[in-house]
């Protein structure tokens, strides 16, 4: 008797020649491959503005929580030490500091004084420690946030009892179109983003 391989139509003879086995074919045709290029095309022309446009609020809401943590940080400080301190921004090139008004001139640096200060008044950063002055322009989180516009004198200055002055100062920062307004009251202190 001579072997053969049962399959669902026939029998296979295995005496002397090869078997033939037929698989089903399995895959993708031309046809389908093309369809799904066309459908990733589609969808990349409209996710991808988007995603755009999500990264630059990201990075505007960031920036934004950045300048609203040194402001309430300048006030903190005038409160806690009973003098003036406040946050100077600088509209051309990007970037604020946290200074105390006392040495706001003095280009030497007072690292015994309580707060230490570096040059020009500049106060610590108590996240990580370094002094505290945030360049959008050079920070990778931030880029592509630039400050719009500053109150005039480009200073917002609080006093002991934790407000800034007579009026309400403004900052606006924009990336990629959209924009944030940050507003200090200048009769409370109080600090608002729009």
């Amino acid at each position: 008797m001579v072997p053969t391989i049962q399959s669902n139509d026939d029998s296979i003879d295995l005496t002397g020649s090869r078997p033939t086995i037929l698989y089903p074919q399995l895959g993708f045709s031309l046809l389908d491959l093309v369809m799904v290029m066309v459908i990733l095309g589609i969808l990349g022309t409209v996710a991808v503005p988007q995603f755009h446009s999500m990264m630059g609020a990201r990075r505007l809401n960031a920036a934004s929580g950045e300048l609203v943590s040194a402001l309430q940080y300048a006030r903190n400080l005038a409160v806690k030490y009973q003098r003036p301190f406040g946050l100077r921004a600088n509209v051309a090139g990007d970037w604020f500091r946290v200074y105390d008004d006392q040495y706001k001139t003095d280009a030497s640096p007072h690292h015994d004084f309580v707060p230490p200060v570096e040059a020009f008044g500049v106060v610590l950063n108590p996240l990580d420690k370094t002094w505290y002055i945030i360049d959008y322009d050079t920070m990778d989180t931030y880029n592509g946030v630039g400050i719009i516009s500053a109150p005039a004198g480009n200073t917002v200055c609080f006093y002991p009892d934790g407000h800034s002055s007579s009026s309400d100062s403004t900052f606006v920062l924009g990336d990629s179109g959209v924009q944030r307004t940050i507003t200090v009251n200048g009769t409370t202190g109080r600090i608002d983003v729009q």
